[in-house]
Formats: C-alpha cells, structure tokens, sequence
C-alpha cells in the first residue's frame, strides 16, 4: 500500500537524534513542586510533559502519537539515571552500537540545566547507596545490566483502557476519592492530574492536524481529518470503532513510555482484545479486511518509532532496538480450546508485509493449534524478521 510505503521510507530515513526535551520539563516541574510528595511530584511532571512536549503528524498517518516530535529518538529521562548520559553524550554519534546524533545546544543544556538538579536524587544514585558495595562484588564475577534506568516488562489491562479511556478513568478516581481513607487520596489525585494530562494530549493532536489539513494533499485529506475526530472523541469517551480502538492503544503505550522511560511494555492477545471492535465493523459494513490492514500496518509502524537510548554496555546486549512489545496470538481460550481469528492471520500479515523488528509478535502453540494459523505463522517467519516466535501453551498454561 502505497500510504505504508511512504510512512516507511520516511520513518527509517530520518535521523535519530537524542531528545532531552522531556528532562528539561519534568526538571522544571520538579523544582515547581519541590514540597511535594514523589507521587504528586511525577504526576505532575507527567502531566505537563503531556501538555508541553513537541507533537508532530505525517499527513499518511492513521495512527497518531509520539513520546518525542522526531520519531525514533533516544530520550534522556532523568529520574533514572543520568550518570552514563554525562560520560557518554559526546560519543553518542560514534559508538558501535545504536547510534544517536546529538546537537551541542542539548549537551549544553544537559551539563547546565539537568544534571546539577538531579545528581545524587536518580534511581541509579539510590540504588548506588543502598547496595553499591554488594552490586560491585557480584559484577566482579556475572554481568550486572541495566541499573540505571526503569524496567516496564508489565502487561496492562488493555482491555480496560479501551473499556473507559481518560474520561472514564478519571470518572472512576472521582468516585473512589469521595470515600478514600487519607493515605490513599493522594493516589486518586494523582490519577486525576496524569488523565487529564492525557485528554489533552489528545486533543492537542486534533488540533494539530487541523492546523495541518490545509497543507496536505488532497489524497490525505479525509483520512486525516478523521483522525483529528477520533483524537478528540478518545478524550471524552471509551473507542467504539476498530480504528478508535487501535489510535486509544497507541495513546496507552505512548503514555507508558513517557511515564517511565521502560521496555517491554506488551499489548498481549490483541487478536482477542481488538475483536470484538472488528467484527462489529465488519459486520455493519464500515470495514473491509483491506481497511483493517492499512490500520493495523499503520500501527505497526508507530511501534517502531519508539527506541531507547542505552548506555554503550546495555547496547552492545540490546542493539536493534529492542523495545519489547510483545503481541501474542492464537493460543487456547479460557475452556482450552484452540483460539484464533481473522486479526491472528491479519497480524501476521502484517508482519510479512513489513518484515520490522517490532511488535515482538508472537504464536502460541498447543496440539489444537490450527493447520491454517500454524501453516501462516511459518510462512511469515520464513521471510527472515525473525517473527512470528513460538511459545507452547503446553509447557506454560495450567490445564
């Protein structure tokens, strides 16, 4: 399709910088907020990277969002650690691995702005007081990764995301804060001000791309405009069509991401949480499989456009960019029969179609797997991604 195409080309041509536009924010709001409690103090910092990161839109797109106006970026999150990020900056550009170009003005502002403020308070710094001694034994003889940044490797209720969207969510805080004990207002609170920050990053794309419309070519016209609507209707209420629910997705992993800078946030069995939008789609008519592939590739995309920034010894481990979205499919039902779909064999089309690293798609096998989702699946990972993997519901899924 010649949509995927252009989004593509454009996505792996561009280059990739070092974005250290939502440090500079969540330092600001820190330091505006500096009596706060932690909780309070990130939620805040979340809500108004939300409301003030940069946003841009390709006018091919269907799917819209990004943690960082430039796509595939390597953001410098400083809760985490940011020790290595002053080590390291220079030669960003020319390491071995995964490399990152950087502007000097960045570099300035990191030295002068982000890592006086946050020296000593990381996550890495703590961890450094509480058992430095110890961590540095065990490195003497195993390989210690990744301690100074936020692990995800979580499965969120997808489901229920798309069930109430912000609106809903912030509905239900409501509620329960009128009868929370004291301890556990404060988390309510802070659900309230992070939901809101989402409704208004969504609405901030819809006003985007109607700033944009009168720039696109006609061919893109529509569809865009279209987006702007479901960006604005995501703010105010649950998806209701198959496109809604795939755009409300993407906006809970985007939201993930900025919250904590963290990998392996999966979507898990999507053939079976998206169905329900699209049969009811196809049912009515308002969606044809071709339709359903064109979004579902554009999602696909938006996966890709997400890449951490590691410090040279995590990227010699982790190089490609291996952010861990894991989308399951097929497998057994809650009574253990076999379960697939039309979206199992779309997903895996997709992947044939586009042959990217991400979404870690993956098959879930039993000895009722059907001939057609097995015989699919090998075909795809034939072509040589690497995707679909195989996981054996066998040896995992208590009977």
């Amino acid at each position: 399709m010649e949509r995927i195409r252009l989004l593509k080309e454009k996505m792996l041509s561009e280059t990739r910088y070092v974005s250290i536009e939502q440090a500079l924010i969540i330092t600001r709001s820190y330091q505006q907020h500096e009596s706060c409690s932690k909780q309070r103090k990130r939620a805040f910092a979340l809500k108004e990277a939300l409301e003030q990161m940069d946003i841009c839109v390709q006018p091919e797109e269907l799917i819209v969002a990004n943690r960082t106006k430039g796509v595939r970026a390597g953001v410098i999150f400083p809760e985490s650690g940011i020790s290595w990020v002053d080590k390291e900056i220079e030669s960003l550009p020319t390491r071995a691995q995964d490399r990152f170009e950087v502007r000097k003005e960045d570099i300035q502002s990191f030295r002068e702005v982000i890592l006086p403020y946050w020296k000593g308070k990381t996550l890495e710094d703590i961890i450094d007081k509480r058992a430095g001694s110890e961590l540095s034994k065990i490195g003497k003889v195993a390989k210690i990764n990744q301690t100074d940044h936020a692990q995800g490797h979580i499965n969120p209720d997808v489901k229920g995301w798309l069930e109430l969207g912000p609106a809903g969510i912030i509905a239900q805080a409501k509620e329960k804060l009128q009868a929370a004990s004291e301890e556990k207002k404060e988390f309510y609170e802070c659900v309230i001000l992070v939901m809101e920050g989402v409704q208004c990053f969504m609405n901030r794309y819809h006003d985007f791309i109607l700033d944009l419309l009168p720039t696109v070519d006609k061919e893109y016209q529509g569809s865009l405009k279209e987006v702007a609507t479901i960006c604005h209707e995501l703010s105010l209420r649950p998806a209701k069509s198959f496109h809604e629910a795939l755009q409300s997705l993407w906006f809970l992993f985007v939201v993930l991401h900025m919250e904590s800078n963290a990998s392996s946030f999966s979507p898990g069995r999507l053939d079976k949480i998206l169905y329900p939008y699209y049969i009811k789609d196809k049912e009515s008519l308002l969606l044809t499989d071709q339709q359903a592939l064109e979004l579902i590739e554009c999602l696909w995309l938006k996966f890709n456009q997400i890449v951490y920034l590691r410090n040279a010894s995590s990227a010699k481990y982790f190089a490609g960019f291996p952010i861990g979205f894991n989308i399951a499919l097929g497998g057994v039902d809650e009574k253990g029969n076999d379960y697939s779909n039309e979206l199992s064999h779309l997903f895996l089309q997709a992947q044939e179609d586009l042959g990217l690293p991400q979404p870690n798609l993956s098959v879930r096998v039993h000895k009722k797997t059907n001939d057609a989702l097995l015989r699919h699946a090998v075909r795809v990972v034939s072509k040589g991604s690497g995707m679909p993997q195989f996981f054996n519901d066998e040896a995992i899924v208590a009977e």
